[in-house]
């Protein structure tokens, strides 16, 4: 109950009629009812979508929103990302984190830069990297340096210490055969938000 509370002050202050904010997130006036009442939790995108529209500071730590086992939880960035720390915090449930087993201290979170992964990941998509997962499983999404290069490509093992980089736009961005030790695995992407 108390993102519902959150959500109507916010709201308020930022002088908003749920018809109004329903336009702005593309969501029903219906659903941003059900919010304010508490009746539905909002998916953690569309909590971003909210925040960013009704102007929620920093300072105002989505983690209080929740009670405490649907806290949220903010995800450090990939320093060695050329791209604004600000624009690239990223804040996923705790709830989310236990239902798939994941662990806080291995995750941080980047944003696509390209289109090489076009409509799978766009370009200025925020994603969350779980650097625990460096074993290669075909068809994944991985992070990884290649060089000086920070790449995001779907994976597939090949014989003789080989490795295809498989794009998502492979028409622009055609595989690639690598050898494994010519690339450092970050980890493996796990999560993504973003517009399509």
């Amino acid at each position: 109950m108390k993102f519902a509370y959150q959500l109507k002050a916010a709201r308020l202050a930022a002088g908003l009629s749920q018809k109004e904010l329903a336009q702005k997130t593309s969501i029903t006036p219906s659903l941003i009812s059900r919010y304010e009442l508490g009746k539905v939790i909002p998916r953690l995108e569309t909590v971003n979508k909210i925040m960013k529209i009704l102007n929620f500071k920093q300072t105002d730590s989505i983690s209080n929103i929740y009670e405490n086992d649907d806290a949220f939880i903010n995800i450090p960035p990939l320093l060695n990302q050329n791209i604004s720390l600000v624009t690239t915090q990223l804040s996923i449930s705790k709830t989310d984190l236990k239902l798939r087993n994941l662990q806080i201290d291995n995750l941080i979170c980047a944003t696509m830069s390209g289109n090489s992964m076009q409509n799978l990941l766009n370009d200025g998509d925020k994603f969350i990297i779980d650097i625990s997962q460096k074993s290669l499983i075909d068809g994944k999404i991985y992070a990884f340096n290649q060089g000086e290069l920070f790449r995001i490509k779907i994976l597939q093992n090949l014989p003789n210490q080989q490795i295809r980089l498989k794009s998502y736009n492979n028409y622009e961005y055609p595989d690639e055969i690598v050898a494994i030790s010519d690339i450092e695995l970050i980890g493996r992407i796990i999560y993504k938000t973003g517009f399509l």
